[in-house]
């Protein structure tokens, strides 16, 4: 009998690590499982190579439906000002998404300024939507383009949503920005969060008309005919200017 009672006892002990173990063990499979979704997974060239279109346009419009001020689904339209992939010559764009989470195609950040803001779009076909319907290339479906006080379209820096193998941080320049896309409020974040983020996405203060103080003026980013022609590749892109309409 005493024999059975250690046994048992043990038994108990070992179940009861386990039951440590396991919520630990859930942690990290999670954890791991996050970061592997946060990361990004493809190259410039392989999301333009798996895009039906790429294209540097203009946000016009758009209409979401939202829940807790989230959009959940709805469509965005773009006029087209370079058509780089195109299967067809087009001047304007429907983009359509629906649910919610990372890799979803929303735009809303267009507060500083009346002028719309301007993306590197990849896009898929929507095989499932109306005709001229289109949706975000799943790992990501738009860069932010912004404008240089000399008129220059360049893709800003840091690029959170792309993997990059060649040796990206050469190619990156310091620039004067102006219009959309150039700014970012930082007043919704306490100082030590304001301080860490001007430091990773190279900030400087800049002048704001409606007198807030936590505005910042981003400083960095690629000429887009460099992301084009050293990231993307013109094997990736229409090469035939009347197929793109130009």
């Amino acid at each position: 009998m005493k024999n059975i009672i250690v046994m048992t006892s043990a038994t108990v002990f070992l179940s009861f690590l386990l039951l440590l173990a396991a919520p630990l063990a859930a942690q990290e499979s999670s954890e791991s499982d996050e970061t592997s979704e946060s990361e990004p997974v493809t190259t410039p060239s392989q999301r333009a190579a798996e895009s039906d279109y790429v294209a540097l346009a203009q946000l016009d419009i758009y209409k979401y439906e939202e829940k807790r001020e989230v959009p959940v689904g709805g469509a965005s339209w773009f006029d087209v000002l370079v058509p780089y992939k195109v299967p067809a010559p087009i001047e304007r764009l429907k983009v359509v998404e629906e649910g919610f989470g990372e890799g979803k195609c929303y735009f809303e950040d267009v507060e500083l300024f009346t002028e719309m803001p301007r993306y590197l779009l990849f896009l898929v076909n929507y095989e499932d939507g109306d005709p001229g319907e289109v949706r975000g290339h799943p790992d990501g479906c738009a860069l932010p383009i912004v404008i240089t006080t000399d008129n220059q379209y360049v893709v800003r820096w840091p690029i959170e949503n792309m993997r990059f193998e060649e040796d990206v941080e050469s190619l990156v320049q310091e620039f004067e920005f102006q219009g959309p896309g150039a700014f970012i409020d930082l007043s919704d974040l306490v100082s030590y969060r304001r301080e860490e983020e001007v430091e990773r996405l190279h900030l400087v203060p800049a002048n704001d008309d409606r007198g807030r103080r936590e505005i910042y003026r981003y400083t960095r980013g690629i000429p887009l005919g460099t992301f084009r022609a050293e990231l993307i590749g013109t094997d990736n892109l229409t090469k035939d200017r009347i197929q793109r309409g130009n």
